[in-house]
């Protein structure tokens, strides 16, 4: 008998699974409902799905086909059941498990011991960006390594650098800029107190903080937008 996929899942855990996989706007695309499109959250996404049936029903198809990509990839399969971490499996599928974990799995001491390193450890190219992936997997180690509250730790990010990813790597975003958005954005909406613990990590490992993004933004500049006091101290102004 085929196991329900939906079975015991909440409404809430559901919407929240899609939406740390997806973000708002590609989880739009992918199901073009009101609750998604504008003003979305996970709150005000719930009483539209509750009232909307035939919304939940797109909802809960996107969040199966997902489950299904999911369970065809052997290290997601085994993080999710907690077992060991396969060996032998192709680099894409390793890239995919890592991004996967990065955005579901909670890092701590336990969880990079018996699964962010194991995987990390048969990546052959830390820099290689898969062309379904959002970003290559040093920013994405930034985007999800410090939200939510409690003491900040850089989790993934030491062990990316210490198998050679590129602190300058200017394909998305420098990594540097990327890190003081992410802090702006936590002082902003006052989800937790900014720190500069990821900052001084990347400056020492050769982040140069004088480069710009296309668009002549520094991480100087982005610091003093956001009025990041302790970080522009730390940061040179452009000349």
């Amino acid at each position: 008998m085929t196991r329900d996929p939906l079975h015991g899942v909440t409404l809430e855990r559901l919407v929240q699974h899609l939406h740390a996989e997806y973000g708002w706007d590609e989880l739009a695309r992918r199901v073009p409902v009101k609750c998604f499109q504008s003003n979305p959250s996970v709150n005000s996404s719930l009483k539209f799905l509750r009232k909307e049936a035939w919304a939940r029903a797109q909802v809960e198809g996107e969040y199966v086909k997902l489950l299904h990509r999911e369970d065809a990839n052997p290290v997601i399969d085994a993080v999710k059941r907690g077992q060991a971490v396969p060996a032998n499996v192709s680099q894409t599928k390793l890239h995919a498990a890592l991004g996967w974990m990065l955005r579901h799995v909670p890092q701590n001491a336990e969880t990079l011991r018996l699964y962010f390193l194991p995987v990390l450890a048969q990546v052959q190219d830390v820099n290689f960006w898969p062309d379904e992936a959002r970003m290559p997997l040093l920013n994405l180690a930034i985007e999800h390594s410090s939200l939510g509250e409690g003491d900040y730790d850089p989790g993934l990010i030491p062990a990316l650098l210490d198998r050679g990813a590129d602190p300058n790597d200017a394909r998305y975003w420098l990594p540097l800029l990327h890190t003081v958005d992410v802090e702006g954005l936590a002082y902003r909406q006052r989800t937790r107190a900014p720190r500069t613990d990821l900052l001084d990590l990347l400056l020492a490992r050769g982040a140069d903080p004088t480069r710009a993004d296309p668009r002549g933004h520094t991480a100087h500049s982005i610091a003093e937008a956001y009025g990041l006091k302790a970080a522009l101290h730390k940061l040179p102004a452009r000349s």
